[in-house]
This record gives C-alpha cells, sequence and structure tokens, in this order.
C-alpha cells in the first residue's frame, strides 16, 4: 500500500510492505498494528521533525519489509539441512532541499558497485508490536534525517563551483496510489518436503559418475504490503572428468507460490536428464583451440544471454554525483544510441510487468506496483531495432522526468530502474533445423570446419554472459552435434547484438531471481538467436588430479 501524507509543505510516501489481510483500506490500517504505527509516527515526522536553521525535509518514505523463510536441502538421498528463519527491517528514507537539487545521488570516498544507498535501514522486532515499531521507526528517521542534512551540505559545496551544462531533477513527482494485497503466510508441510528433497535427491544415486549433487528447495514469502512471494528449488551436479578436469551442471525452478511449482514427476524427469547431460559431459573431449565464429544460442542459453547481455543496458538510471575520479562500468552502454538501431530491424523488445502468464507459464517478474510506490506500466524499448525508450525509476534522466514503474530493488533503498517480464520478439523466425543449416552456412563462408551452438548457460557464475554447460560443435561436413567441455565464453558487447542473423520461430521463458540474498524476481521471454561472431576460450592452466577412490555410494566392496 502506498499512501500520500501532506503537512507543512512536506510530501510523504507511506510503502506498508507487510499488510495483513484487510477488508477495506481504512480497517488495515487501523486494525493492523504494523500499518497503525507506520502512519501514526510518520504523520508525527511530517509535522514536527526540523533541526533548527536547517533544511526541513520534503520528502520521507517508510519501509517495513518481514521476510519468512524455509529451506530444505538433500544429497544422494540424506537431508543436510532443514529450518526456518524469519526477519524484518524499517527503512526511512528522509530528503532535505527540493525535487530539483536534494541530498540523493551524490557519493564521497572509494569507487562504488551500483547505487548509492538511500536512508536507514534498520532491523527491528518481528512481533507486531506497535510501541516496538514506532520505536524503530523513530531511531531510523532521526538517523536518516540528520544523514540527508550532512549529504546535502557536501553535495551543495561539491556543486557549487562547478559549471554544470544542465540541471536534470534529482526525484520526479509522481500521483499518489493504493494497492492492498492480502497477506499471505509460510503454510507448508515440512515432512512433506523433507521427504520429496530426499527422493529427488536419490536420483543421483543411479548415475555413478556424479561426484557431487545437491537439491535445495527454498521457500519465502516477503511481504512489502504490496505482497511478493517466491518459491525456489535448485538442482546441482558436479563430477570430474578423467583428466580431473571439473564440470558442473545446474538447473532453476522458481515460481511465485506452491501451485506454480512444476510437479514431482517433471522435475524428477529435469533431474535424470540433467544427470545424464553431465555423465556425458564428463567423457565429452575438451574444446582444443580457442574459437571465433557463429554461434547459436538456444532455449535458456539464449534468454541467459539477453538477461545479461542487453537487460542491463536497458535501464535509463542516471548515475549519481561523485568526487571520485573512477571508471562507473554500471552506466547503459545505450544512452547515448536513442532513436538510433540497437538490434536488427526484425527484432523488437518491450517490458510488461503487468503480464502474469504467456501460455500456462507462469512469469515470475510480474508486479503490480514498483518499490517507489509507482504503478508498473508496459514499456515499448526497441522498435523494429531502434532504441525508443529506456526504463526509469524515481531518478529523472535527460529528456524522461518521470517514472515508467520499474524503480525495483527487494532492499530498501537501492531501488533502480531494473525489467520485470522482458520480451524480445520477431517478426520471423525459424525452425531450429533451419536455424542449424544458416549456422553450418556462417561456417562454410568463413572456411570453418565446425560451428557452436549453446544450449544451457550455468548462470551461478561471475562470467560475463555465464559458463557454458552444454556446447556443441556442428560440423560442416555433415550437421553432426558433438558435445564439448571447457569451453569459456567471452565478453559479449552489446554491439555484437546487431549482427543477429537469424532468430527461431520459439520462445523460451527464464524465470530469475536477480541479486544476492534478497533478490528480486524478473523474466526474459526470448527465441533462439544465430549470432554472427562470439569467441569462446578453451580450457588454460593444470587441472587438478582426479580423485583416487571411488565414489562411496557406488564403491562395491
Amino acid at each position: 500500500m502506498t499512501r500520500r501524507i501532506v503537512g507543512k509543505g512536506v510530501v510523504c510516501t507511506l510503502l506498508l510492505l507487510a499488510a495483513a489481510a484487510v477488508h477495506s483500506q481504512t480497517a488495515g490500517v487501523s486494525s493492523d498494528p504494523v500499518m497503525r504505527a507506520m502512519v501514526n509516527e510518520l504523520e508525527r515526522s511530517v509535522n514536527e521533525l526540523q533541526f533548527k536553521d536547517l533544511d526541513k525535509p520534503y520528502f520521507i518514505q517508510y519501509v517495513i519489509l518481514d521476510q519468512e523463510r524455509y529451506r530444505a536441502s538433500a544429497t544422494f538421498g540424506a537431508l543436510t539441512s532443514s529450518d526456518t528463519s524469519q526477519g524484518r527491517i524499517v527503512q526511512a528514507q528522509v530528503r532535505v532541499g527540493d525535487y530539483e537539487f536534494d541530498n540523493s545521488e551524490f557519493m564521497t570516498g572509494p569507487a562504488f558497485q551500483g547505487p548509492p544507498p538511500s536512508g536507514v535501514v534498520f532491523a527491528t522486532v518481528i512481533e507486531n508490536d506497535y510501541d516496538a515499531i514506532r520505536h524503530s521507526l523513530w531511531l531510523a528517521t532521526d538517523a536518516a534525517y540528520k544523514q540527508s542534512v550532512e549529504q546535502l551540505a557536501r553535495k551543495r559545496a561539491f556543486v557549487q563551483n562547478k559549471v554544470r551544462a544542465e540541471q536534470i531533477p534529482d526525484f520526479s513527482k509522481e500521483a499518489a496510489v493504493t494497492a492492498v494485497g492480502t497477506r499471505r503466510t509460510l503454510d507448508l508441510d515440512k515432512t512433506h518436503w523433507e521427504k520429496q528433497v530426499r527422493e529427488w535427491s536419490n536420483i543421483f544415486k543411479r548415475y555413478p559418475e556424479i561426484q557431487q549433487s545437491r537439491v535445495v528447495f527454498e521457500a519465502q514469502v516477503m511481504h512489502r504490503y504490496l505482497v511478493n512471494s517466491e518459491v525456489a528449488i535448485s538442482i546441482e551436479a558436479a563430477s570430474e572428468a578423467p583428466d580431473g578436469m571439473r564440470v558442473r551442471h545446474w538447473i532453476p525452478f522458481n515460481a511465485s507460490s506452491f501451485d506454480q511449482v512444476p510437479s514431482v514427476e517433471e522435475i524428477s524427469k529435469s533431474i535424470a536428464k540433467m544427470a545424464a547431460d553431465l555423465t556425458a559431459l564428463r567423457a565429452a573431449p575438451v574444446l582444443e583451440a580457442d574459437y571465433s565464429g557463429p554461434v547459436l544460442f538456444t532455449g535458456q542459453a539464449s534468454a541467459e544471454m539477453f538477461a545479461r547481455v542487453l537487460a542491463p543496458n536497458l535501464s535509463g538510471q542516471r548515475l549519481p554525483l561523485t568526487d571520485q575520479q573512477q571508471a562507473q562500468t554500471n552506466r547503459s552502454e545505450l544512452v547515448d544510441r536513442l532513436n538510433r538501431p540497437v538490434l536488427p530491424r526484425f527484432l523488437s523488445v518491450f517490458d510488461d510487468p503487468t503480464a502474469q502468464r504467456i501460455g500456462n507459464q507462469e512469469l515470475l517478474g510480474h508486479y503490480q506496483v514498483d518499490d517507489q510506490g509507482v504503478p508498473a506500466r508496459r514499456v515499448s524499448l526497441i522498435e523494429q531495432g531502434v532504441l525508443k525508450n529506456f526504463l526509469m525509476s524515481r531518478r529523472p534522466g535527460k529528456d524522461m522526468p518521470q517514472s515508467n514503474g520499474h524503480g525495483r530493488s527487494v532492499v530498501p533503498g537501492r531501488e533502480t530502474a531494473q525489467i520485470g517480464n522482458l520480451f524480445i520478439q520477431s517478426k520471423e523466425g525459424k525452425s531450429y533445423e533451419d536455424l542449424k543449416q544458416e549456422l553450418i552456412k556462417m561456417c562454410r563462408e568463413e572456411n570453418l570446419q565446425y560451428g557452436i551452438l549453446i544450449k544451457a548457460l550455468d548462470t551461478d557464475t561471475r562470467s560475463p554472459i555465464g559458463t557454458p554447460v552444454l556446447t556443441y560443435k556442428v560440423y560442416v561436413a555433415d550437421g553432426r552435434e558433438e558435445l564439448i567441455r571447457g569451453a569459456f565464453a567471452q565478453e559479449i558487447p552489446i554491439r555484437s547484438l546487431r549482427q543477429i542473423e537469424a532468430v527461431g520461430d520459439d520462445s523460451f521463458v527464464v524465470n530469475r531471481l536477480s541479486g544476492g540474498e534478497l533478490p528480486t524476481p524478473t523474466s526474459i521471454v526470448a527465441p533462439s538467436v544465430l549470432l554472427e561472431e562470439i569467441e569462446l576460450k578453451k580450457p588454460s592452466g593444470n587441472q587438478q588430479k582426479p580423485a583416487l577412490l571411488t565414489h562411496p555410494y557406488f564403491d562395491k566392496n
């Protein structure tokens, strides 16, 4: 629920983030002690908060984030953990100055990654104790206001003697919106899920070459009084090739609720296939030489590639001011290419957080209101290859003064412009076999003996696009596909996407949880794509020696 309170010239937004079940907005605020504490303390802060001779706040925001989590894991049929946890944090954001120029988005000191934090975040009581919650909000507000006053003074001093070509506002004015969701509880049968992860992990006992495996079931409910709920199941396994090279495979299942989780049978089949693929990968030959040439991405690999290469560059987030000379790598590489081609003309891209499903598949990036209290909105980003728009938060950019409902971050005070449900669509698409023949044709023209096909990327790495897991040579002579291992993908520059030669008539959905302990749910919907030139590196360095003894689960003695 986002509520706007105005008093003595101060505009304040209250994000009610952990709502109890409410029958009406008024009843919800009056009956729920968390909401009442937020509203009452905010009204007091609006009316009374100001130090003598110092700037009065023009904007105050409170956030309370509740998290309840259950996690169970197992390996080779044995349970390794089963535990629940609960936590609550409060955030107070106090802006001083005005919408045109305030204390925000200014960094001093060493280089930073991501947006500078806004406001003060405290851990607080998990009980719905009205007085205790007000006490935490009071402490957070006091600290946030003092911090903001100091930040504004430093920022004013920094810009005082600098020539600024243009003055872009620091914060956008947005209409108030109210959205109240019904409280969800983490109602699950621990005994059932302990038994289920044991059974799923026991499938790996059928595959003697698998040395390590883990099945993790994780369910969490995060209430933002604008409810965001998640269930995640991840399966990972690793083995060792005869030459000592470690090979790994990982598949996730992410859903917003228990009824959206795939069936037991579907997950069991996926585990068996993953184990079989990993067994085959262990015995596959190594990429013997560096490769530079056409690459066909299909299925999950294509969607993950777009998530890594395109999605971060669709943010219109303006960089903060800083007193340090440093390379700011989080700046979009497309920022100066508005109304210019960035993709082939047969491709268009839009982001639509309001979409809940595509076919029978859930889209995890769905939301009604973003994390800054702005309604979600469909944004057309690239039209027939031409960049037309960026995703915007409440930090205005040049010629983009308003948010378009994409200010997102589960961590309060770290909101930036991010995707929700990103769709890559084509007016024309080819079958898998036609794409493969196109790959072969391109390789023949470049006098290459084979091209590269990538069907899966491991997302749990720091590689620029993820580590290729299921990578195949496609031989020009006969079209044969040969599984290989050890290939490392180099960074794909955003400009390389203009050299997409063809796309598939398929569409693959990847539901991702981006971030660390408190991830942001997103979805990518993309077809298979054939790129003109990608670089893959062969393995380098010495491999560790193979294990001396066989896996004890498969020891016949």
